[in-house]
């Protein structure tokens, strides 16, 4: 068989033996091309399919008819709950770096309370509570505890 080339890729393909006089090489994206070309191309030259079409949108908004309405509803409230979930995800991970780049976190700022749980000889013997360098690099576990907009950012 004699290889074709794809018009929409420019690919070169051996046509299917069932189907020697195929056009369009089997990837996806060529054959999603040639199906909306295809529905295109129909649209503008028949009127009956064309009056299908749009009686089947129609049928579909007459069945779904509160559809934008819940699908912003629900997009505005993705787009919050993400936004609130995402801030709340860099300040922890802002958290983190402090805490990998051995730096004291600025508590004055905070109304949260942060526990350390260390090995004891990591905190020093002399003051327990004390943040000395590697204080936070050492500890096993961070809890903090507080309210949800001691993570936040502040508004201005």
């Amino acid at each position: 068989m004699n290889e074709k080339t794809c018009p929409y890729c420019k690919e070169r393909f051996l046509p299917s033996r069932f189907h020697p006089d195929q056009r369009i090489c089997s990837s996806a994206n060529c054959q999603r091309r040639r199906r909306a070309d295809y529905h295109q191309r129909k649209l503008d030259d028949d009127p009956a399919y064309q009056e299908q079409c749009r009686a089947s949108k129609k049928k579909w908004r007459d069945d779904n008819p509160n559809y934008m309405k819940r699908y912003l509803a629900k997009s505005r409230h993705l787009k919050r709950t993400l936004t609130g979930e995402a801030s709340v995800v860099r300040e922890l991970e802002r958290l983190l770096g402090l805490a990998r780049n051995n730096r004291v976190l600025d508590l004055k700022s905070s109304d949260a309370t942060i526990l350390l749980v260390c090995p004891k000889d990591t905190a020093g013997e002399k003051n327990t509570f004390a943040f000395e360098k590697n204080t936070l690099a050492h500890a096993q576990l961070i809890v903090l505890q507080g309210s949800l907009h001691a993570l936040l950012p502040r508004q201005t």
